[in-house]
């Protein structure tokens, strides 16, 4: 049978999981991860400057997983209420970054990018995860 779109097989016992899926959710085998590093990825996020541009990478951030099939996707699926796309910093804070979202025609909107330390809210089923930003050059 041939794999949709998002899916991956399982090597040891043949189940089919999401593609982001880092545990086989029939036999709980790890799967081989590639983390391969991000080129001019920002580790060191709090020496942002006001004015400065970055692109949050996507697929990173604040997520919550599906406990029932829905429209939006399967049983354990990620679904991810974070940030996206390119912003330019307004200020810094100790959990994450003020920005203004930029589109084509300028900026458009404030966002808060979450870049503090990993954790769970179990009443909210919300896993915060900080962003992974990556810096760019926008012309102005």
């Amino acid at each position: 049978m041939k794999l949709k779109r998002g899916q991956k097989r399982c090597k040891s016992c043949k189940s089919i999981n999401a593609s982001r899926q880092r545990i086989c959710i029939n036999c709980n085998k790890s799967f081989h991860v590639k983390n391969k590093p991000i080129k001019n990825e920002i580790k060191d996020w709090q020496n942002l400057e006001p004015g400065e541009a970055f692109r949050v990478v996507n697929g990173t951030g604040p997520y919550y997983v599906l406990n029932r099939d829905c429209g939006e996707g399967q049983i354990g699926d990620r679904l991810f209420t974070g940030a996206k796309g390119r912003y330019i910093v307004k200020e810094i804070t100790d959990t994450g970054i003020d920005a203004w979202s930029v589109s084509k025609f300028g900026t458009s909107g404030y966002a808060f990018v979450y870049m503090g330390k990993p954790d769970y809210c179990e009443k909210l089923n919300i896993h915060r995860r900080p962003h992974r930003i990556v810096k760019i050059n926008i012309n102005r």
